[in-house]
């Protein structure tokens, strides 16, 4: 018998264990932050060996990135035709990202680099650069189509925008009442008063 139908005949590659990993990541962070954030912990939740996760990953920074890229709260490009559907589709895309146990991970990261800055500051400056990607592509198309002025600020606008969605996912009370129900969508609320402030000023 060849070595490769040896091979064939032995243990089967397992599919599913990057899904199984990513989600022990989340779970494992949002539990016990970085401080108790480990391979062994994840390794336990994931049902996996250790080794395999350093065959893949070689650090927990690595790791914690590939999981919060994959499970990315801006997982769609954004292009409506209009800085108004952009904006609304952005918008969008940071709300359910905060509703989902990733978003709340991202959160959680952004505070521990407050206190483990050495560790932590690059691994945040990689989580935001895909927003800051896309949100300056959205003001370069509108500036383009004269939707904004030439002099609008790129991290202001992403600024105001994941500043609300973020206060709203937070702080919004799950029970809305009628009247709540009945206005406009959160996001195209805040567009329209993030747009009419930078147009007029």
């Amino acid at each position: 018998m060849s070595l490769e139908e040896r091979r064939g005949r032995g243990r089967p590659r397992d599919a599913d264990m990057e899904v199984r990993v990513f989600d022990a990541v989340l779970e494992v962070y949002w539990e016990t932050s970085w401080r108790g954030f480990t391979f062994d912990a994840v390794a336990r939740r994931a049902r996996v060996g250790r080794a395999a996760l350093y065959r893949r990953w070689s650090s927990k920074e690595d790791l914690l990135v590939a999981a919060l890229e994959a499970r990315s709260p801006l997982p769609a490009p954004i292009d409506t035709g209009s800085v108004r559907g952009d904006l609304i589709e952005l918008s969008d895309q940071l709300a359910r990202g905060y509703a989902e146990l990733a978003g709340l991970v991202s959160i959680r990261v952004t505070l521990d680099a407050m206190v483990n800055p050495d560790l932590l500051a690059q691994l945040t400056d990689t989580l935001n650069q895909s927003r800051l990607v896309t949100t300056r592509r959205i003001v370069g198309r509108a500036v383009a189509r004269g939707e904004l002025p030439p002099t609008t600020s790129t991290t202001l606008l992403l600024e105001l925008v994941t500043g609300a969605v973020l206060s709203h996912a937070l702080f919004s009370h799950p029970h809305r009442d009628a009247e709540t129900d009945a206005s406009p969508r959160h996001s195209e609320l805040v567009v329209e008063t993030v747009l009419r402030a930078l147009v007029e000023a």
